[in-house]
């Protein structure tokens, strides 16, 4: 039975989504066959990266836990100028102001670092979730034991400091979670990969059936609402989605389609417009219900690696726009014929009279998109990918 190390900045068992989910689902797989053991921190949130959860190991659903304690919270206004001033000095920033930039970003858990220096002789294999963060840019240096990266790349600032080259060495195994992220590595690095990956993660068909009563837009044509699912922020491309929508109302003149944001607001003031509205973080049920009431799901967001949101609209058959500036939301609605995307204002304008104003034509694109899903991201699907992945790895 091969022994599988995780290393993630967070590690929670109800993820909405992200990195998070996707960890968790690697490791859920994963320990059917494998003994697997978690690397991470004891943050909840990723914002301050406070410590909240127990430190130390423990078992969850036949996954073993070690939790590591940030030794400081991070400070994003700190963070952010650290990061302008390494980005104004280019090739020349120091690796110091880098290190700082890393502490900044977190979680910072030199703990965790140094146990995967030092253990990691018992585990066959590492697999590490998250470019970005500093346990894993800190802890590939020291690995000696064979690992992939699964980098969830996205064209950003951060992506082009020198420090994160150590994260991208063409000699890597990665794991990428769509082509087009493969392609953010490629063009920024000017070097193919030599080996990689395309796994992704899963989607839960069942949630589909969690409860036949649940009002359903398949039988109630003439619903008008649009949702968007995650933390409202504006790295999230919210604040142009909320304006784009304002100037749709302003010249259709329609009083009949609302958006409905599923999710915690951070760090922007939020229209206050009786057409927009916001619940805060919902269950799982409530998401699912929210999102079968709804006629199509927004993804605002110009830095994706994969979309989980978009998924779970699509296994429910809903439609989706989306930002056509993320690469790989814009590659996902192509390959599934499951929706369609703006890159302005007028564009998005035009994208959403046309879904509204052709029914037919968006129903046929919410099936295609849960074919797509189920064809590509079941549970099933993705437990293949990840036996192969850890089969070739340690072969």
């Amino acid at each position: 039975m091969a022994k599988i190390l995780i290393i993630t900045a967070r590690f929670l068992e109800h993820a909405s989504g992200g990195a998070e989910k996707l960890a968790y689902d690697y490791a859920s797989i994963l320990s059917e066959s494998s003994e697997v053991t978690v690397c991470t921190s004891t943050a909840k949130d990723y914002v301050s990266w406070k410590n909240e959860l127990p430190k130390g190991e423990n078992k969850e659903n036949s996954i073993r836990i070690f939790r590591f304690p940030t030794t400081k919270t991070r400070n994003i206004n700190k963070m952010n100028h650290l990061l302008n001033q390494c980005l104004e000095k280019g090739e020349s920033v120091s690796e110091k102001e880098q290190y700082e930039f890393l502490k900044e970003q977190g979680p910072y858990c030199p703990d965790l670092v140094e146990y995967v220096s030092k253990e990691q002789n018992s585990y066959d294999l590492a697999i590490l979730i998250g470019y970005l963060y500093y346990p894993v840019v800190a802890s590939i240096p020291n690995l000696k034991i064979p690992f992939v990266v699964v980098p969830t790349f996205h064209d950003e600032p951060p992506f082009r400091l020198p420090m994160y080259r150590k994260t991208y060495l063409n000699n890597f195994f990665y794991s990428f979670n769509a082509p087009e992220e493969m392609a953010v590595y490629e063009t920024y690095t000017k070097q193919k990969v030599n080996s990689y990956f395309l796994i992704g993660t899963y989607i839960n068909d069942h949630l589909v059936h969690l409860d036949p009563k649940l009002p359903n837009t398949n039988e109630n044509p003439n619903s008008n609402q649009l949702i968007t699912i995650g933390r409202i922020e504006p790295a999230k491309g919210y604040p142009e989605l909320f304006q784009y929508f304002q100037n749709w109302k302003l010249y259709s003149h329609r009083t009949d389609v609302t958006i409905k944001s599923l999710g915690s607001v951070a760090s922007m003031e939020v229209p206050t417009d009786p057409f927009i509205r916001f619940t805060g973080f919902v269950s799982e049920e409530d998401k699912i219900s929210e999102i079968q009431k709804s006629f199509l799901l927004l993804n605002p967001s110009a830095f994706e690696s994969f979309s989980i949101s978009i998924m779970e609209a699509w296994i429910q058959e809903k439609t989706v726009l989306v930002n056509a500036k993320s690469t790989v939301m814009r590659g996902h609605c192509l390959r599934s014929q499951g929706g369609l995307f703006y890159s302005d204002s007028l564009s998005f304008q035009r994208t959403l009279d046309f879904l509204l104003e052709n029914r037919e034509i968006s129903k046929r694109l919410g099936k295609n998109g849960r074919e797509y899903v189920l064809a590509n991201f079941s549970k099933e699907v993705i437990r293949k990918k990840l036996n192969q992945m850890v089969s070739i790895l340690l072969d």
